[in-house]
């Protein structure tokens, strides 16, 4: 995780608990990383003269709250930035901090949703995913593991210019932990037509990767790829984030929000 030096970790205003925050701390004392804290509140207030004051002194209260919550990150001598922002649509608002930011990736705390709710509701970790230009982790609940075991989701047979481009970003990445962390990857490559069975060997003589490392599975990605996430108990799962526009993104979503909710580790998407 070299390459990420600024980390944009999203505050959440309503919990007490912030995973997201928590995980960005460990990540940032790893690779010397610096942190910018960024939350968004919204309330409605009065239209009055007074309103532009109301709004002051309930950004100056939050301010005052999430100074206390880093006071002990800061105390580990991790560099921290802060922002407090009022806007009605806070996720859009995080797009828009990030990219002004010029975040390296965006971190955000992730708790469960009925599959009927992601379906029929545009969810805060769809809008970030699919807008923002650098990789998003969505955070779970629960202590990391010391040692990092991942699961890197790919597509050897990927025609397409972009899908080879996010196999290349996902296995860079992967490799990435793998060599400054000494974590555990392993690469999993669902597919559904045997007329095009992923070649192990194509991975192994491209990137030099272990074979015992490499698992190709029929079946639905998102099925094969929750199935490994567990039998293997890995700590974070990465994927190339492959529906950002269009009709079918808005309705049916790609594999990483397929998969979101039924994985209990964190999820890394790459743009």
């Amino acid at each position: 995780m070299t390459q990420f030096t600024k980390l944009f970790v999203v505050f959440d205003p309503t919990r007490e608990d912030q995973p997201a925050l928590e995980r960005a701390a460990d990540i940032a004392v790893g690779i010397a990383a610096k942190l910018h804290v960024f939350v968004c509140i919204h309330s409605d207030t009065e239209k009055s003269e007074c309103q532009s004051h109301q709004i002051t002194a309930l950004i100056a209260q939050q301010q005052s709250v999430l100074d206390a919550a880093l006071a002990p990150i800061a105390a580990r001598g991790i560099e921290v930035g802060t922002e407090v922002e009022w806007d009605k649509n806070w996720y859009h608002a995080v797009v828009r901090a990030s990219i002004k930011y010029g975040a390296d990736m965006v971190l955000k705390s992730s708790y469960k949703h009925s599959a009927g709710k992601r379906i029929m509701n545009k969810s805060s970790d769809w809008t970030l995913m699919r807008e923002c230009l650098c990789p998003v982790m969505l955070v779970k609940e629960g202590a990391p593991r010391e040692i990092p075991r991942i699961l890197a989701a790919i597509d050897i047979c990927a025609k397409k210019e972009s899908y080879q481009r996010l196999n290349e970003n996902v296995i860079k990445f992967s490799k990435g932990v793998l060599d400054n962390h000494g974590a555990e990857v392993h690469y999993i490559n669902a597919f559904e037509d045997f007329k095009g069975v992923p070649s192990r060997q194509a991975l192994i003589d491209s990137h030099g990767i272990e074979r015992d490392k490499i698992h190709i599975k029929h079946g639905k990605p998102e099925k094969v790829i929750v199935e490994h996430a567990k039998k293997l108990d890995v700590s974070l799962v990465v994927m190339g984030n492959s529906s950002r526009s269009g009709l079918s993104a808005a309705l049916i979503g790609n594999t990483v929000e397929k998969v979101l909710d039924k994985l209990e580790c964190d999820v890394l998407s790459m743009p």
